[in-house]
This record gives structure tokens, sequence and C-alpha cells, in this order.
């Protein structure tokens, strides 16, 4: 079947990087503000900490959002302005991993989703327990993913990465030796564990489940490997799309973003 002209044309549209993605830079700004204020109003005695930290977690959430959008290069069009966005995304909620770690990770995905090849195979514990660890560490798994890899491009990407990460592990004591160790606790590190178990939860995990034969849910394994089945590397779920829009990010239509990443 041959496609229409002008649904080629949407369809290129719909696909094509645009100067500036508006959208991504609001959702950024947001972040950056919301995440500045609550942290001054906490620091400056104007509300508790507690309250801070339950602030951050909200503004922290959609940060996946930017950041993804970073990885995949859709911010911008402009490489600069499209990777400077997604790495100061990035230190707001994991600032010892790189943006390049986080891309290669991520695009290992898309190459070997579900086969073993893929990286986010570290998201499936084999006990609940296990399961939400790694929901809560799988930028460390890509770490390590990265160091196993141990090509030139690995190598490349590690030896400005170690780096970054030593100093932001110095910062960080640095500042609880000072005595702001609340700060550090309560206003980034609870908030980034927690957004980064949502995310484990609702990117990673959440779209690469299907139901067996008898009804259970289990993870696509070799078996849906995109390898052989494009279509088979995640999922759409459908239902209530207004409100899982907003909370998963679109992310419940995971499989469209699959064939058109």
């Amino acid at each position: 079947m041959i496609t229409p002209p002008e649904k080629q044309e949407r369809m290129k549209e719909l696909t094509s990087v645009p100067k500036v993605a508006w959208p991504s830079i609001a959702v950024f700004l947001v972040i950056v503000i919301g995440v500045s204020v609550t942290d001054y109003a906490a620091i400056q005695g104007h509300i508790s900490y507690t309250l801070a930290m339950l602030l951050n977690i909200i503004w922290m959430y959609p940060i996946f959002h930017v950041l993804h959008d970073g990885v995949h290069g859709a911010i911008s069009s402009k490489k600069r302005l499209n990777n400077f966005i997604a790495q100061t995304a990035l230190l707001f909620v994991w600032p010892e991993v790189t943006l390049k770690i986080f891309r290669l990770g991520h695009m290992q995905h898309h190459r070997f989703t579900n086969a073993s090849e893929d990286p986010d195979h570290y998201m499936f514990g084999s006990t609940w327990l296990s399961t939400i660890l790694r929901w809560t560490t799988f930028e460390f798994n890509y770490v390590v993913y990265t160091l196993r890899l141990n090509n030139s491009t690995s190598r490349r990407i590690l030896s400005t990465a170690i780096p970054v990460a030593l100093l932001v592990v110095v910062i960080a004591v640095g500042l609880c030796y000072l005595g702001y160790w609340k700060e550090v606790l309560l206003l980034w590190l609870i908030p980034s564990r927690v957004v980064m178990f949502i995310v484990g939860f609702a990117f990673l995990w959440l779209p690469h489940l299907a139901e067996n034969a008898d009804g259970k849910l289990l993870h696509m394994t070799l078996a849906g490997s995109s390898l052989d089945n494009l279509t088979a590397g995640s999922t759409v779920r459908l239902g209530y799309n207004r409100l899982m829009s907003v909370l998963l990010q679109w992310h419940h239509l995971h499989l469209i973003h699959h064939m058109w990443p």
C-alpha cells in the first residue's frame, strides 16, 4: 500500500526536530524556577523542609520529559542548545551521571529492546523488593553497562563522566561536612530518589510488560524482542488518556515512540 503524499508530508512534519521545542523548554523552566524558589523558601525558613521536599518531588517529576527529549535530540535541531538543556536538567536530579552516559544506555535500549543486550533488563528483578531497588538506581546500571561495553566510545564517555561523578561526590560530602546535610538530604537526595523510583516504574518498566496466556503481566523477554518484530518491543496502553497523558508524560503510547523515536 502506498502512503498518500499528504500523509507522507504530515509524517515528515511530526518526525522532524523543530529549531526549538518550546513546550519542552517551558517544562524545563518550570522545573528550574520551581526547585529554585522552593529551595530558597526552605533555606530562608519560609516553608518547612518537609514541605519543600514534597514540592521538589512534584517539580522534579517532569524532568524525564526534558531529559528524554534531549537524549533523542528533540529539544532543538541546534545540537549545542539541545544538549545544554538536557545536561542542565540532569543536574537537578542525577548530576553524578552525564548526558552522554544516559544517551548511550538509552540508545542501546532502543537498538536492542528486550534482547539480551538491552541495558533496561536491569529494571526487572527476581522479587518485588529487588525490582523496586532497581527502579531507584537505574542510572548506576547505565554506568556499569558503559563500563562493560569497554570499546572506544564507552571509554571516551567514561573519561569525562568519572571526573564529573567524583566532583559531585566531593561537593555533596563537603556540603554535609559544612553542616548542610539537611539541605542535601531533603532538598535533593530524597526527592531525586523518589523521582527515580517513579521514572523507573512508569517509563522503563511498565511500558515493557505484556500479558501472557494466563493474563499475567510479564516482562517482554527475548520472544518479544524488537530485533525480530519492531512492534513487539513495547506497548500502547489505552484508557483514561487525558489523565495518563499527564501522569505518564505520553509514555503510555510507548510503542509509538519506539517505532518513531
